[in-house]
Parts: structure tokens; C-alpha cells; sequence
């Protein structure tokens, strides 16, 4: 699944749970494949997570967007949009999904 705005385009994953969802925007091509997991592994975040958790007949949306990426209130917006879509018969949709800058990262590879 695509997620495009504009210019920019990036892959999108679906993950359900019951009746709660997480959808995760990232770059398809970052991805390693098995064969290319052999001894330094780097493990690409993506540009966030957005996650629909459904309670009754409302749809309560968050998440973090990465600022870098998602880099004005209207590509935010169309990625609400997006998921929102994605569900149709959720309805009202509360949402509030925050666009964050990353200064930092914790790394475990098995190496060190």
C-alpha cells in the first residue's frame, strides 16, 4: 500500500489487532532482506506510526510523525486522511498525532 502526497510517496504496512490498527509509513527499498542479515544489522525506523484503536462506535487516532519527512501541517493532515479512509465505517475519528524530530537513537546490534 502507498501513501502519496504531492511529490513524496512511501510504503505503508497494516498491522490489526482485534479491532485496533497500526499503520506504519516507512521506505520499502531501506528494508533488508534475509539474505542481507549477516553481521551489522541497521534497522531503518520509518517515518512513523499512526494507531486507530476503536471504542464503540468512535476511532481514537494517534501517533508520531517524523518532522523531516512530514514536514507541513497538510501532509500530517492527508496522512490522518489516509487512515481514516482505510476505515470508513469508524466514525467519529478523534485524532491528535504528533510530528517529532529525532536527536537521538538507541542501538543494539549484538556486536558491541
Amino acid at each position: 500500500m502507498k501513501f502519496n502526497f504531492g511529490r513524496f510517496s512511501c510504503d505503508v504496512e497494516v498491522f490489526e489487532n482485534g479491532k485496533d490498527t497500526v499503520l506504519r509509513f516507512f521506505d520499502k527499498s531501506k528494508e533488508q532482506n534475509e539474505a542481507e542479515i549477516t553481521n551489522l544489522v541497521i534497522v531503518d525506523s520509518g517515518y512513523g506510526f499512526l494507531c486507530l484503536r476503536v471504542k464503540g462506535r468512535y476511532g481514537l487516532l494517534s501517533g508520531f510523525l517524523d518532522k523531516a519527512v512530514f514536514s507541513s501541517v497538510e501532509m500530517a493532515e492527508a496522512a490522518v486522511d489516509f487512515a481514516e479512509k482505510l476505515f470508513p465505517e469508524i466514525e467519529p475519528v478523534y485524532h491528535h498525532v504528533d510530528c517529532v524530530k529525532q536527536v537521538d537513537y538507541l542501538e543494539y546490534n549484538g556486536e558491541y
